[in-house]
């Protein structure tokens, strides 16, 4: 038997009123077609409505899966341009290497403590992270000069080590300044037979640091406690909320000649610009212009609609 096919009009009629609940002898009787077809052609079209209802809900999770990956992506973008600024102290500089396993480790997502410590967890944190950053370089290989990251690293490790010539150039230049002047065997009287000639180097390319970052190189000076607490201190900073290099000297004389050694010190290093501390400077400008261009091309407002 040919098999009977119902109207647009028919098929609208005959569901409206099965979903009124009428028997298929009444809907023969009111739309005038034959119980059967009305009947094969309403679960015909209940099975269509159910996969159609299917697919849109599965385009809805996929819609929301994707949104969520696409936040994710933005997120570790952000904290990737975050991750290669330049440090503002030098102690703080790392090889590239370990800045990144860092970001890895990082609770980017915030699902977990912000400060995650067990095995498991880091293990989890460091292979997403790594997933999300691949994902991220998929999504917009084509778009985005990925070279720039890579030339990022070679500056970053490149500075580290310079700035290890730094430091061994400051120990140089401090011990000759102090010898000639007198001044390393009355701080080791001073302060109790230390040779702090290391400490002031560390000091000296800490301000030689700053100079690199603002252009021009922190001023050393001999500070004297001024409360009832702090009574009897006398420090030699090299930057001023920077505890890593301030030294104790407790004689303000002789912070004073100290200090003034230190500033002829930095002059060596600073104004006749040492290779050191031009080849450092040079890996930190290397390292901004990188960053920069990626924070630009990693801008939520670009990166969003690139990777739509």
């Amino acid at each position: 038997m040919k098999k009977i096919e119902l109207s647009p009009l028919e098929l609208k009629k005959v569901v409206e009123l099965r979903q009124l609940g009428a028997k298929w002898t009444e809907i023969e009787r009111e739309t005038k077609v034959k119980r059967r077809a009305a009947k094969r052609a309403c679960e015909e079209w209940e099975t269509d409505q159910k996969m159609k209802e299917q697919q849109r809900v599965r385009f809805r999770v996929a819609a929301e899966a994707f949104h969520e990956h696409l936040n994710d992506l933005i997120r570790l973008a952000e904290s990737l341009v975050r991750a290669l600024c330049v440090p503002k102290m030098l102690w703080e500089l790392r090889n590239a290497d370990e800045v990144l396993d860092r970001l890895r480790m990082r609770n980017i997502l915030g699902e977990l403590e912000p400060f995650p410590t067990s095995t498991d967890e880091i293990g989890r944190l460091v292979r997403r992270n790594k997933m999300l950053l691949k994902s991220l370089q998929d999504h917009t290989q084509e778009k985005l000069r990925w070279e720039a990251l890579e030339e990022w690293k070679q500056a970053r490790n490149n500075a580290v080590e310079y700035s290890k010539e730094l430091r061994l150039k400051a120990i140089e230049i401090i011990e000759d300044i102090l010898n000639e002047l007198g001044l390393k065997e009355r701080i080791r009287t001073a302060i109790e037979g230390n040779d702090v000639t290391e400490n002031i180097s560390d000091g000296l390319s800490e301000a030689t640091w700053r100079g690199i970052l603002t252009g021009k190189p922190a001023q050393v000076h001999a500070w004297k406690a001024t409360t009832v607490l702090t009574e009897g201190r006398v420090e030699l900073r090299f930057y001023e909320n920077d505890s890593h290099t301030k030294l104790d000297l407790n004689d303000v004389t002789l912070a004073k000649e100290v200090a003034g050694a230190c500033r002829r010190a930095l002059t060596n290093l600073w104004e006749v610009k040492s290779d050191s501390v031009q080849r450092l400077t040079d890996e930190v400008r290397r390292m901004q212009d990188r960053t920069g261009e990626l924070e630009e091309s990693l801008d939520a407002l670009i990166l969003r609609p690139m990777l739509l």
